[in-house]
Order: structure tokens, then C-alpha cells, then sequence
């Protein structure tokens, strides 16, 4: 009996921290968008470049985190392997996952600014950026829900944003700077969630 409540607690461990792991992975996910986001306001703070810029930054921005988050993913299938709980994506997942965020887009920077919800056209934008964030986050915890299970951890990312919708409507300067602030807060949050869950997995 003794030998089979040590192999419990042995799996127990192994079990928890392959949990943790995939809790780091989350946070890792928000960390990197967050930083993209941050530096992006870095660099226009600054330098001020033309709307342009956005058709470089946007594109290299996404293959960077991409390629970043890509890397941590393997890692953590390898450490599935190893401990016999293979980290797997839903291949339909994956699609819904894509094809919510393409539907923010198109929500948050085409349809909803142009029915100028704002006092103005860039409180107009602020509350459409606010929407794509919410929207396209909000979709994406309903098919981890379904497919992985509940990520309570997601929640202030699209949460707070969604709560910043009704303000960003009335604000007449500053609106899109407010908005980021709003969606780095809900990332940040989100982040601190999942690596408090990953020091929880390893406790067990």
C-alpha cells in the first residue's frame, strides 16, 4: 500500500506541474501580445510615424509573437510527451480560434468605427479597438471552454476592455491611448491569473 501512495503522489506532482506548465504557456501567450502592444505605443510616442507604419509593424509584429508562442508550444508538447499527457490542439478549434479574431477585425476596425459611436472619430476608433479586443477574446475563452476546459484566467482580458466600452465612447482627446492602457490592464491581469494558477499546479 505504502509503494502505491508514493507512485499516487509521484503522479500527483508530474500531473501538477505538467498543469503549471501549461499555465505558464498562457501567461507567456498575453505576455508577448502585451509587449507587441506596449512597444507599438513606445515607438509612436516617439517618432510619431505616418498610418503606414501600421501596414510593417502589425504583419512583423504577428510573426514575431507567432514564432515566439510557436516555440513555448512545442516545449511544452515535448514535456507531454515525456510525462505521458501530449499537449494537442483541436483542429477545429484552431479554425473557430482564427475565425473569431478575423471577425474582430473586421468588427472593431472596419464596421464599428464607421457608424461613429464616439463623440469623435477617434473616440469612434478607441471604442472599436476596445470591441475587437473584447469580442475576439471573449470567442476565443468560449472555444477553449468547449474544447479544453474552462480558462477562468482569460477573463479580464476581454472583460476589463469590454467595461472601457461605454467610457472610450465620451472621451474627446486621448481616446485611443486610453484604450490601450484599458486592454494592457486586462492583459497584465490575465497574466498574473495564470502564473498564480501555475504556483498553485506546483503546490499540489
Amino acid at each position: 500500500m505504502e509503494e502505491v501512495r508514493e507512485l499516487k503522489d509521484v503522479l500527483e506532482r508530474v500531473e501538477g506541474r505538467l498543469i503549471a506548465a501549461g499555465k505558464m504557456y498562457g501567461a507567456m501567450n498575453f505576455g508577448a501580445w502585451l509587449s507587441v502592444m506596449l512597444f507599438y505605443y513606445v515607438i509612436i510616442g516617439v517618432f510619431r510615424p505616418p498610418w503606414q507604419f501600421n501596414l510593417i509593424y502589425w504583419p512583423l509584429a504577428f510573426i514575431v509573437a507567432m514564432s515566439f508562442t510557436g516555440r513555448v508550444w512545442k516545449r511544452l508538447q515535448r514535456l507531454g510527451r515525456v510525462t505521458g499527457r501530449e499537449a494537442e490542439v483541436s483542429g477545429k478549434g484552431g479554425i473557430l480560434i482564427t475565425l473569431a479574431w478575423i471577425t474582430g477585425i473586421v468588427l472593431g476596425w472596419g464596421v464599428i468605427p464607421g457608424m461613429n459611436v464616439g463623440v469623435n472619430a477617434e473616440a469612434s476608433m478607441a471604442v472599436g479597438f476596445l470591441s475587437f479586443i473584447a469580442f475576439s477574446v471573449f470567442t476565443m475563452w468560449l472555444v477553449f471552454a468547449k474544447y479544453g476546459g474552462i480558462e477562468r484566467e482569460i477573463i479580464p482580458a476581454f472583460l476589463i476592455p469590454a467595461i472601457g466600452i461605454p467610457i472610450a465612447r465620451g472621451l474627446e482627446t486621448g481616446a485611443m491611448a486610453w484604450a490601450g492602457f484599458i486592454v494592457s490592464l486586462g492583459f497584465s491581469l490575465t497574466v498574473v491569473a495564470y502564473i498564480y494558477s501555475a504556483f498553485r499546479a506546483i503546490e499540489r
